[in-house]
């Protein structure tokens, strides 16, 4: 058990120490308690977490978290590089404007304190990731027996406004693929087949079967410091979407040798998505009309290159594709997530439900059935 002693500090003030022994039986100390009663209060709550086996050294906790978080930065072995950049500027952001608190420190009212003073300033979308990363270095600390609870778990964090997708119909692609010109084939691409920008900047002919009308998609590329950077696609796996004939039939008279990219800059190169919306995608999207809106009393078109992949969705859907088939072409970790992103375009269908279960009951009965009460 805890034995609390009085002491006097240099300045001749009184305060009061806890001696205990740590789990594996080290003799230690506490020191600093102004009264006896907060020092007996600590204590209890010492040996409360020693038998619960959530005991922390007070030591463990003065690391700072600058310091903690580009250690937490280094054992993470398999992030893509993009992600990896996106910590990093958090890291060099948030995280260095306080980088001298202990971690041992942080309450969960000063991670409120700093997503107020974050809100503030930011959007929401960037707090939620700062947070993100804060929360991921923090539980780093609880695994490593640093901190006992992370002080960033259900932490209350602004809403982020939810985006209306948008898609366009069949005919409204086609009109902007005619729109596109020379880059027709890959707003078709984009728009049935639903690749990932990256995706389909990396495409190469050998990831491409005209024949069984198929594309392989291993590999995306990302802009990386002004880089580009090549590696697998969001999720880390590889996946094979159908290609339809018609799309099939634009690409074959182009058909280049296996390691040439299908959809190069005009250098040469990988695309980038910001030549592309200056050079032509704008141009594009304004001709075919596409969601106008009055800024300044002037009309202006608005049509993402990602929205062509929420197109590629809605379509398939059309088509009658079931869940799993739209998470597989669309590269999704689960099909909860394809559900919760495009559930919406299914409809209810309570109706049919009912129809074809009356057709089930009905189909081997015939006429066999009463029809009165047992």
């Amino acid at each position: 058990m805890a034995t609390i002693e009085k002491y006097e500090t240099g300045s001749g003030a009184t305060r009061y120490r806890v001696r205990y022994r740590t789990p594996d039986k080290r003799q230690t100390d506490k020191r600093g308690f102004r009264t006896k009663r907060d020092a007996e209060a600590w204590a209890n709550q010492l040996e409360v977490d020693k038998r619960r086996g959530a005991y922390v050294a007070p030591a463990a906790g003065r690391v700072k978290l600058g310091e903690y978080a580009e250690e937490w930065l280094g054992s993470k072995h398999n992030l893509k590089p993009s992600t990896r950049a996106r910590y990093e500027v958090v890291l060099s952001t948030f995280i260095a404007n306080h980088a001298q608190v202990p971690i041992g420190d942080i309450s969960r009212q000063l991670v409120r304190e700093w997503v107020a003073d974050l809100s503030s300033k930011r959007s929401p979308a960037t707090v939620h990731k700062v947070v993100g990363v804060l929360r991921q270095v923090l539980a780093m600390a609880v695994s490593d027996n640093r901190l006992v609870l992370n002080p960033a778990d259900g932490v209350e964090l602004p809403s982020v406004a939810t985006v209306e997708q948008r898609f366009l119909t069949l005919n409204q692609l086609h009109t902007l693929a005619g729109a596109a010109g020379d880059h027709r084939a890959l707003v078709y691409v984009l728009g049935t087949c639903g690749l990932r920008f990256g995706e389909v900047a990396e495409l190469r002919w050998r990831d491409v079967d005209l024949d069984r009308l198929s594309i392989r998609i291993s590999r995306s590329v990302v802009l990386v410091d002004n880089k580009f950077v090549v590696g697998s696609p969001k999720g880390g796996k590889s996946r094979t979407v159908s290609l339809p004939a018609f799309v099939a039939d634009l690409l074959r008279p182009h058909r280049g040798a296996d390691s040439e990219l299908i959809f190069p800059d005009s250098a040469g190169g990988h695309m980038r998505a910001s030549n592309v919306r200056r050079r032509w995608w704008s141009d594009a999207v304004a001709k075919a009309q596409l969601f106008p809106r009055q800024v300044d009393n002037k009309t202006v078109f608005e049509f993402k290159i990602h929205e062509l992949r929420h197109t590629a969705a809605s379509l398939a859907v059309q088509a009658n594709a079931n869940i799993k088939s739209l998470q597989n072409m669309l590269g999704h970790e689960s099909a909860a997530l394809t559900l919760d992103r495009y559930g919406h375009l299914y409809g209810s269908d309570v109706d049919a439900v009912g129809v074809a279960i009356n057709a089930l009951l009905t189909r081997d009965c015939g006429q066999s059935v009463g029809t009165d009460a047992a």
